[in-house]
């Protein structure tokens, strides 16, 4: 196993849309984990020149090589919203495709976008923690190209989200984690997968997101795995109100669900199989 410990600073927050709804659909509250597979899958294809094409890809090789993922806010409180944003319009009306050069004025569209702002809770940028456990560093192969996953892979994650959604990596730990099973407790978003049992928010506040499943995805089409619910799970994630009292919850964890420590550090996902 190979784990990583990703700590991520934002410029003011993050846009990535929950799929399949209208044109002016909610934001996340926290990037999903897909998205941080996403991220990680644009520089493998940065670096190994495959192109950004190759990003949906190497995303499922990803995901069958993960066993674990989430975050926690270090300092930061989730702010959702939606803001007006003029985007070039892609329809068919009245048999005129657009975007048109005969009708500049309605190639365009202006709908309510939404987003998350993180609002820092002190006086330094608002950051996360990403906490990401692989089976081994070897994701598999795309023609002749060996697609690995490493501290650098990590420190280059340059955004998580839309274009717009820029971070910097200020701090990667590399690691061999400690697996748990039985009752233990976690500060990090997890899946309410076959074997999770929750027991008890130990400190509050959590919400609950329905995300697609980031485990073993066969191919990865949100539009599908989301609207259609072919592919999704549940998921606890953590709101920090107070810096010094972070969200904690306990839970039970056996079969196919396992923890993954390191330091003081826990993280929910799947057993690796042998």
């Amino acid at each position: 196993m190979i784990g990583f410990l990703v700590d991520v600073e934002f410029v003011w927050g993050f846009q990535s849309k929950v799929v399949g709804y209208s044109k002016t659909s909610p934001s996340f509250t926290y990037p999903p984990p897909t998205t941080i597979l996403g991220a990680i899958a644009e520089h493998i294809a940065k670096e190994n020149v495959l192109g950004e094409g190759k990003t949906r890809e190497i995303i499922p090789m990803l995901s069958k090589n993960l066993l674990a993922v989430g975050l926690r806010p270090l300092n930061c409180l989730p702010v959702k919203f939606s803001d007006l944003n003029r985007l070039i319009a892609t329809k068919i009306t009245k048999g005129i495709r657009y975007p048109s050069p005969t009708d500049l004025s309605g190639s365009y569209d202006a709908p309510a976008t939404g987003k998350t702002i993180l609002t820092s809770l002190n006086t330094e940028p608002p950051k996360l923690r990403l906490y990401i456990v692989f089976k081994d560093g070897f994701a598999g192969r795309i023609g002749e190209k060996e697609i690995i996953i490493n501290k650098y892979t990590m420190w280059n994650i340059h955004r998580l989200g839309s274009k717009e959604s820029i971070v910097s990596v200020v701090d990667v730990k590399e690691f061999e984690p400690q697996k748990l099973t039985g009752e233990l407790s976690t500060r990090y978003s997890f899946p309410l997968i076959d074997g999770v049992t929750t027991i008890e928010s130990v400190i509050r506040n959590w919400s609950q997101e329905l995300l697609i499943n980031p485990f073993n995805l066969p191919i990865y089409d949100p539009v599908t795995q989301y609207l259609l619910g072919q592919k999704t799970v549940r998921f606890y994630v953590p709101i920090l109100e107070l810096l010094d009292d972070p969200p904690t919850y306990r839970l039970k964890v056996a079969g196919n669900a396992c923890g993954y420590k390191y330091d003081e550090e826990v993280l929910i996902g799947i057993c690796a199989v042998a």
